[in-house]
């Protein structure tokens, strides 16, 4: 596995338009306007608090009964759920879009375009690093066969042997694979 990952930083124009890629991607994902979603939502729990007073109030000056007032609050309540839990939503995006062009920037500047023999005295943790900031995810197949997908786009078969023993043939058209984040 490491040998095909060396390999790929050794073209770092590879990596970088991997990188580019997976950003757009991240991006494009986002739903749009992210910060002026953000504000909508603020307003929408602002606008959701000062109704909770008024409604209060309402029930405080006998213009409203407790269960009208239960009712209303309910509604609200509702309201500031889906409101925080959109705001949770943009807030992971925008971190995960920050974290990957913080990753990004380090592998290139860290790792792509080295020497083969520097990228081979990687110690393990280093090595794992890397994968993290790739976004490796390798399935393994019974038919002896790795797949790798991550920054690099669609999916690259990374080896493909023949074992001493071949495994009894599968009943479905597509063997099952076990999938490893690296």
């Amino acid at each position: 596995m490491w040998r095909f990952v060396s390999t790929l930083l050794q073209d770092p124009s590879r990596v970088r338009a991997g990188l580019e890629a997976l950003i757009d991607r991240e991006r494009k994902g986002t739903r749009g306007d992210v910060d002026g979603e953000a504000k909508a939502w603020l307003h929408r729990l602002a606008e959701a608090d000062t109704m909770r007073r008024g409604f209060q109030e309402q029930a405080a000056k006998g213009l409203m009964t407790l269960d009208e007032l239960e009712d209303r609050l309910k509604e609200i309540d509702e309201t500031r759920e889906t409101a925080q839990a959109e705001l949770a939503l943009l807030e992971e995006g925008r971190q995960r879009l920050e974290e990957l062009e913080h990753d990004g920037k380090a592998l290139m500047e860290r790792y792509a375009g080295g020497v083969p023999e520097a990228l081979e005295d990687l110690i393990p943790e280093d090595r794992h690093r890397v994968y993290k900031m790739l976004r490796l995810r390798v399935l393994a197949y019974p038919v002896c066969r790795l797949e790798v997908h991550g920054i690099l786009g669609s999916p690259q078969e990374v080896c493909h042997y023949e074992p001493l023993s071949r495994p009894p043939p599968s009943r479905s058209s597509r063997p099952p694979g076990g999938s490893w984040s690296l």
